[in-house]
C-alpha cells in the first residue's frame, strides 16, 4: 500500500502562517485607509457647504437687483 502523505506539517506551518498574517495585516490597512478616506470626504463635504459671509452679501446683492423694490437691511461688521 502506499502512504499518504500528509500537506500540513510543521515545515509548511510557519509559510501558512505568514500569509494568513499579512492577509490579515492587509485587509487591517485597507479597513484603516478606507476609514481615513471617509473622514476626508466628509470634511470636504462640510468645508463646501460653507455659507460665509461673503456668500450672504453676494446673495442680498443678487435678491436686491432681481427685486428692487425689496429693501434689505445692510449688516454691520
Amino acid at each position: 500500500m502506499t502512504e499518504k502523505k500528509t500537506i500540513i506539517n510543521k515545515d509548511t506551518l510557519l509559510p501558512l502562517g505568514l500569509v494568513i498574517v499579512i492577509c490579515t495585516g492587509l485587509l487591517w490597512i485597507s479597513n484603516e485607509l478606507n476609514s481615513i478616506n471617509y473622514k476626508l470626504e466628509t470634511l470636504t463635504d462640510k468645508l463646501q457647504d460653507q455659507w460665509t459671509r461673503r456668500d450672504m452679501e453676494n446673495w442680498g446683492l443678487k435678491l436686491k437687483l432681481d427685486n428692487p423694490d425689496i429693501i434689505i437691511p445692510e449688516v454691520e461688521q
